[in-house]
């Protein structure tokens, strides 16, 4: 991992933990989410900024339609698996809550793909070639966990369990990234994962 990844995740650590911590001081439900886009906008900006700078092809960090296939096969299985084994055998609980379907669409759509693009496409793209694939997938993994627990307005996110679900599917998001190379898998996966294991009013 790069000093300039070490950084740039502490502080966006430090981002997360003071935006989520103040999301609940706004009432209107726009207001808020939009404030709380800003440490997920900086994970879009950076990977994006860091690829443009050293002038490499945005396909190093799985913007592609190369393998788009194969990548639509891993997400939808790997989430087909994921909602499976939540819904009746691990935690069957839900991830998020919303007033209509549209809005978790909407939040899950842009939440999957700001999330894979640093935490995959990125992150685990450097530590593979730093550590070898097998450690690279499990740090990214690791690091995608302990980022979780700046998520305050979520108090589960401090306990044990759901720190280890997600440590679970963030391995199975990268592996699904490391087969295809494409983000698209991981996104798709996130997704569907997050649609359908949320409540709707």
């Amino acid at each position: 991992m790069k000093k300039i990844d070490i950084i740039f995740f502490i502080s966006i650590f430090i981002v997360s933990w003071l935006v989520f911590g103040k999301m609940a001081q706004f009432s209107n439900v726009f207001i808020r989410w939009g404030f709380g886009t800003i440490p997920l906008l900086l994970f879009i900006l950076y990977p994006i900024f860091i690829t443009f700078k050293k002038r490499e092809k945005f396909s190093k960090i799985g913007l592609t339609f190369k393998n788009w296939l194969m990548a639509i096969i891993w997400g939808g299985g790997v989430s087909l698996f994921i909602i499976i084994l939540n819904k009746y055998f691990v935690f069957n609980e839900p991830l998020a809550y919303f007033d209509n379907l549209g809005m978790g669409i909407v939040y899950w759509g842009f939440l999957s793909f700001s999330q894979e693009i640093f935490f995959r496409g990125h992150l685990q793209t450097n530590l593979e070639k730093q550590y070898g694939n097998y450690l690279g997938v499990i740090l990214a993994a690791l690091i995608f966990a302990f980022w979780h627990i700046t998520i305050r307005f979520y108090p589960g996110w401090m306990s044990f369990p759901p720190l280890l679900k997600v440590f679970s599917v963030g391995l199975l998001w990268g592996l699904s990234f490391q087969k295809t190379k494409n983000l698209i898998a991981p996104c798709l996966s996130h997704f569907l994962v997050g649609v359908f294991l949320s409540n709707y009013f």
